[in-house]
C-alpha cells in the first residue's frame, strides 16, 4: 500500500479543539499521552515526530464537532461518515483514508466496562463513527460507548497502540470480548436450565428460556451486522495483503465468525430446550386431563343414580324399604365399578 499522506497538513494554526472529548498523542512506542485539546497546537498535528500519531475523539451531539471535522483535511466522504446519523455498519477505503461506522454497546456512566464484563438487560446499541488518515485517527459518537471507553482506559493504563489501525482493532476486540463473556454467561445459565429440565423439575424454565433467547438475539444481531460488512470488505481488498488494515480486518473476521458460531449454537440449544419444555408441559397437562376425565367418567353413573332416586315420584324402587339408602349407594358404587371395568376392557383406563 502506498505511503499514507499527512491529512493534517492543511490544518489552521488554531483548530478550536476545545469541543473535542479528548486528544491523545501516541509516541513511537505506542504509549498514549493526553493533550489539552483547548490549547493544543495544530502545528503538532501538521508535523508530528516521525513515529507519533494522534487520536481525536468527538461528541456528535455537540454542534462544534462539525466545525472541527470541517477543519480536518479529510475527503468529503470521510467527513460525511463522521457526521452522519447512520445506524448501520459500513467500512470504506479510499486511497489511504479508511472511514466507516462500527456497532458498539452503550456505556453506562459510572460503570467500569472492564469490571462489569457481561451485558445487562438494559444495555443498548450505539454507533462508532471513525476516519483514519495517515497518522490521525478521528472517532465520533452520540452516546458513550462501552468498547471505546474500555480501549481508552487500556491505553491510559499503558497498553501500546503503535498505529490508528491497532487502536481501532483494539476497540473492536473489546466489543468481541463483551460478546464472548456474555455468551459464556448465557451458556452457564442454559446448562442449569437444562439440568432442571432433565431432572423433570420444571418451574419457570419457559420464562427463563424466553429471556435467554432474547439475549442471544441481542448478541447475534450486531455480530451479523459486523460480519456482513467486514467479510465483503476483506474479499474486495484481498490483493492488499500487506495493508495493516486488511490484516486487522482478517483477524476480526475470524473472531467474529467464531463468536457468531457460539451464539448460533446457544440459540439452537435454547430453541430445542424450549421445545422439550413445551413437550413436557403438554405431557403433564395431558396426564392431568386424563385423571380429570377418568374421575368424570367414574362419577357420571352415580350422578345418574342420584338424579334418578331424587325425582321424588311414585313407584321409585326402595322408596318404602328400610334399607333403600344403602341399596341406592350400592347401586351407584356398582355402576362406577362397571364403567371402570368397561373402560379397562376398551383400553382407555390403562396407565401409559
Amino acid at each position: 500500500m502506498a505511503t499514507p499522506h499527512d491529512h493534517t497538513a492543511s490544518l489552521p494554526a488554531s483548530a478550536g479543539w476545545s469541543a473535542a472529548l479528548w486528544l491523545y498523542r501516541f509516541d513511537g512506542d505506542g504509549r498514549a499521552h493526553l493533550c489539552d485539546a483547548a490549547t493544543y497546537d495544530a502545528g503538532a498535528l501538521r508535523q508530528p515526530p516521525s513515529d507519533d500519531w494522534h487520536w481525536l475523539h468527538l461528541d456528535l451531539s455537540d454542534v462544534r464537532s462539525a466545525q472541527i471535522v470541517a477543519l480536518l483535511a479529510l475527503p468529503e466522504e470521510a467527513q460525511a461518515t463522521l457526521l452522519s446519523p447512520d445506524t448501520h455498519v459500513n467500512l470504506q477505503l479510499e486511497d489511504t483514508v479508511a472511514h466507516g461506522v462500527f456497532v458498539d454497546w452503550v456505556h453506562q456512566r459510572g460503570v467500569d466496562p472492564a469490571a462489569e464484563g457481561q451485558l445487562r438487560g438494559d444495555d443498548g446499541i450505539g454507533w462508532l463513527h471513525f476516519a483514519m488518515a495517515g497518522r490521525l485517527l478521528v472517532t465520533a459518537r452520540r452516546q458513550a460507548l462501552r468498547s471505546l471507553e474500555a480501549a481508552r482506559r487500556a491505553v491510559v493504563a499503558g497498553a501500546a497502540a503503535d498505529s490508528p489501525v491497532r487502536l481501532l482493532e483494539m476497540v473492536a476486540a473489546r466489543f468481541a470480548d463483551t460478546v464472548e463473556r456474555s455468551s459464556d454467561g448465557l451458556s452457564v445459565r442454559l446448562d442449569r436450565i437444562e439440568d432442571r429440565v432433565l431432572a423433570d423439575s420444571i418451574g419457570e424454565e419457559r420464562r427463563d428460556l424466553a429471556q435467554l433467547r432474547h439475549q442471544t438475539v441481542r448478541l447475534h444481531r450486531p455480530l451479523t451486522a459486523m460480519r456482513r460488512v467486514l467479510k465483503p470488505f476483506e474479499q474486495r481488498h484481498a490483493g492488499d495483503a500487506d495493508d495493516a488494515l486488511l490484516a486487522a480486518i482478517a483477524r476480526l473476521n475470524q473472531r467474529f465468525d467464531d463468536l457468531d458460531g457460539d451464539v448460533g449454537t446457544l440459540q439452537e440449544r435454547a430453541r430445542l430446550l424450549q421445545d422439550e419444555v413445551a413437550a413436557k408441559l403438554a405431557e403433564r397437562t395431558n396426564r392431568h386431563l386424563y385423571v380429570l376425565s377418568m374421575i368424570t367418567a367414574l362419577l357420571l353413573p352415580p350422578s345418574l343414580v342420584a338424579g334418578l332416586f331424587g325425582m321424588n315420584l311414585p313407584g321409585l324402587p326402595f322408596a318404602h324399604s328400610a334399607h333403600g339408602l344403602a341399596f341406592a349407594l350400592l347401586l351407584g358404587a356398582a355402576s362406577s365399578v362397571g364403567v371402570y371395568l368397561l373402560l379397562r376392557r376398551m383400553g382407555v383406563a390403562r396407565s401409559t
